[in-house]
């Protein structure tokens, strides 16, 4: 077994954590499908690595609901359906919105500028990869999470930003199938730049009701798309 020293690497930062990311931009792109089975050996050879580390990032993973535990099966990616994505849904409307409106509320300068650089900085690219139009840029990902994270950083509550950044983790891979089933139907960079316009003029209440709609019509695509799957009413 290596010994703490050795699961360390340059900058700090450990073996787990690097397969931790690893694996999961692996569930992130779909290389690992909802429902497949994850075996140890694929894992070290996708990380290069022992099983320690790769053990440890499941662990993180399965905390996170990307992956689950089974005692017969072992470790398999979580599987997406319509009831968990509307419980996400509504957990992320109520606990972000009431971060955003305490951010407007007690949001100081440096905030107003984080929002401003935040957006400014995801309004530079496009959502979409030119070769894959279905699929989302990763580095539009990184700003976009910076964003949302930016417009509720000044909420007062390290707590609810723990809730909220978790959340958002876990909706990940619904907003991504969003992309395809949406087919670019929505102006996602409309409604970004109201959620800016709404905080930074002070309109709490404005602001929380524009990110429950923006959160509203990502689940209202998906919701059609899992009742035409299991072949319910469109």
């Amino acid at each position: 077994m290596r010994s703490q020293t050795d699961q360390k690497r340059a900058g700090g930062r450990t073996l787990a954590g690097d397969a931790y990311e690893a694996i999961r931009q692996a569930i992130r792109a779909a290389r690992f499908k909802p429902g497949d089975r994850l075996r140890f050996a694929d894992l070290q050879a996708l990380c290069g690595m022992s099983v320690t580390p790769v053990r440890e990032a499941l662990a993180r993973l399965t905390a996170e609901g990307f992956t689950i535990l089974d005692d017969h099966r072992g470790y398999s990616v979580a599987t997406l359906s319509l009831e968990e994505l509307r419980d996400i849904t509504a957990a992320r409307q109520l606990c972000e919105s009431e971060a955003l409106r305490l951010a407007v509320e007690k949001g100081d300068a440096d905030w107003e500028a984080r929002v401003i650089a935040a957006h400014h900085l995801l309004a530079r690219i496009p959502q979409v990869r030119e070769d894959i139009p279905s699929a989302i840029r990763e580095d539009w990902e990184e700003r976009h999470a910076a964003f949302h994270a930016a417009l509720i950083s000044a909420c007062g509550s390290p707590i609810l930003l723990e809730i909220c950044e978790k959340l958002f983790s876990r909706a990940d891979r619904y907003r991504r199938m969003s992309i395809s089933v949406s087919g670019g139907a929505r102006d996602v960079e409309g409604e970004h730049r109201r959620l800016m316009e709404l905080a930074l003029a002070r309109d709490g209440e404005g602001a929380a009701a524009a990110l429950r709609e923006h959160y509203g019509r990502t689940a209202a695509a998906l919701d059609t798309f899992f009742e035409t799957e299991s072949g319910g009413p469109a």
